[in-house]
């Protein structure tokens, strides 16, 4: 079974995203068929507010239907990519995790993490995908994310799977317009 890894910035919508509509078979490349991915991996900087987006990628997944996958995060012990070794540091965490047939979707991060993960799809014969949110919606998103960083310890129940509190905001995180196309 293939891995889906993918890169993650202060937006975790993109995450789930690209998870469903693969595993749904709803995206654009040829012979875009259903992908069997019970694992993802979530690669991301330690950044405190990529640390909240982490918080928020395991609500959505605990309280949208994306049961059924093991959620793995992997931070990459760098505040940025800010330097050439910091680009190195983090290719290396990315390249380690990805086996061929894997699904890399670079979406989130800074513009480098998005070249360190298709450059070591690549390497590893994976296959590189994004996900497209519309601008106005991806909008929309980032404010109710600042409208849930005071709610930080509801969050965190959610991603344990206690979603009463927050489901209704952690699900309109999701873009239901969002479009992910495989590149290779």
């Amino acid at each position: 079974m293939a891995k889906l890894i993918a890169t993650l910035g202060t937006s975790p919508g993109g995450v789930f995203e690209t998870y469903v509509n693969l595993t749904s078979g709803n995206y654009e490349g040829e012979n875009a068929v259903p992908a069997d991915i019970t694992e993802v991996y979530v690669i991301r900087t330690t950044d405190k507010s990529v640390e909240f987006a982490w918080k928020l990628v395991k609500a959505i997944f605990a309280c949208c239907k994306g049961e059924g996958v093991n959620l793995a995060d992997i931070p990459i012990p760098i505040q940025d990519i800010n330097s050439t070794q910091d680009f190195k540091v983090f290719k290396s965490g990315v390249l380690s995790r990805i086996s061929v047939g894997d699904y890399v979707d670079f979406t989130g991060g800074r513009k480098a993490m998005g070249v360190a993960a298709a450059l070591s799809a690549r390497e590893r014969g994976a296959h590189v995908l994004t996900t497209i949110i519309p601008q106005g919606e991806y909008n929309r998103i980032s404010e109710e994310i600042k409208g849930l960083t005071s709610k930080e310890n509801l969050v965190e129940m959610a991603g344990k799977g206690n979603c009463s509190e927050v489901k209704d905001v952690i699900c309109r995180l999701v873009s239901k317009n969002a479009r992910t196309v495989l590149l290779y």
